[in-house]
């Protein structure tokens, strides 16, 4: 299995800055597959991922979620550490300054590549 996180890989989603992150609610986390990778924020892309089931926070639905690394200089490996912003809709693929935008829910979620 290759290290580099890419298109089709199937990833868990879980933890976060709290020790009981509200975008998870009873659960551990989530299961997702890479759909896509965008422009991101700065000069690393970021990663679209179309969850399993959909995740419901602070009054918002949605089964789709941009990831984007958390810390300079990190790549996608099997396992990052990310922001989630979460999404009702597919996110076109340009800047997030550039388009729609959805809501940024966690700030330091671990994805690992299963």
């Amino acid at each position: 299995m290759s290290d580099k996180l890419t298109v089709g890989d199937r990833i868990w989603l879980c933890g976060g800055y709290d020790m009981e992150p509200k975008w998870l609610g009873s659960g551990k986390g989530y299961f997702g597959r890479v759909v896509s990778f965008i422009p991101g924020q700065n000069d690393t892309p970021a990663a679209v991922v179309k969850l399993e089931k959909p995740i419901t926070v602070y009054n918002l639905t949605g089964d789709v979620v941009v990831l984007e690394l958390r810390y300079v200089g990190a790549e996608w490996k099997n396992q990052a550490t990310v922001h989630i912003e979460l999404c009702g809709f597919m996110p076109e693929p340009k800047r997030w300054q550039e388009r729609r935008q959805g809501e940024w829910i966690e700030s330091h979620a671990t994805c690992e590549k299963v």
